[in-house]
């Protein structure tokens, strides 16, 4: 089972990908920490990349596929979570190349709400988790919470608009094909996992 997992941030799908992980197997995988993963290995893939960012030019749907491809084939666990893979058309279709056999899961959540969370949550600069604005320590590890410098109203609507104009349209071509998986977002924690874990079959 490999799920895509999207909407705007503040949806709480990051939440729901560590319970998925944590009581179902299953493996979480994030585009921003799997190209990380990519530049501290210093491989050809990521010289390519480097220079391509360097040289101004954008990152041709080639590379993106090859980026995808060397990290979802490299994964033995079948249960995979796939986390900012399928931000446009371009990421669909190299998505589509690799594998079909996916859904995609829509943790939906209006723009006012997702705004208000995000302007009022603290993150974990050294895991990225992110607690509501009440926590001010990571229970997990004990870091100190901070607060995202992009989490701020101007930076939330810009990465707001580019899902609306982006990220969604791609989703719902992929609801014709009937991958898409509809989650109210608009819930406690524990009524979004009972209403996901019971659309998945878990």
């Amino acid at each position: 089972m490999k799920l895509v997992f999207t909407w705007i941030q503040g949806c709480g799908k990051w939440t729901q990908a560590r319970i998925l992980v944590e009581k179902h197997g299953f493996t979480l995988l994030e585009m921003w920490q799997e190209l990380r993963k990519i530049a501290e290995s210093w491989s050809e893939l990521w010289n390519r990349v480097k220079e391509t960012i360097e040289s101004g030019a954008l990152v041709t749907p080639e590379v993106v596929w090859e980026i995808m491809n060397e990290v979802i084939s490299n994964q033995t666990n079948e249960r995979l979570i796939l986390d900012g893979f399928v931000r446009n058309q371009w990421n669909r279709e190299s998505l589509d190349n690799i594998t079909n056999d996916y859904k995609v899961v829509l943790f939906e959540l209006s723009k006012e709400k997702a705004i208000d969370r995000l302007l009022w949550r603290m993150y974990d600069p050294e895991t990225w988790e992110t607690f509501p604005s009440s926590t001010k320590v990571n229970p997990n590890n004990g870091n100190t919470l901070v607060k995202r410098k992009d989490d701020n109203e101007a930076s939330i609507l810009k990465r707001i608009d580019e899902f609306m104009n982006n990220t969604l349209p791609t989703a719902l071509e992929q609801e014709k094909e009937w991958k898409v998986i509809r989650i109210n977002a608009d819930q406690t924690v524990e009524n979004v996992e009972v209403e996901l874990k019971t659309k998945l079959g878990l």
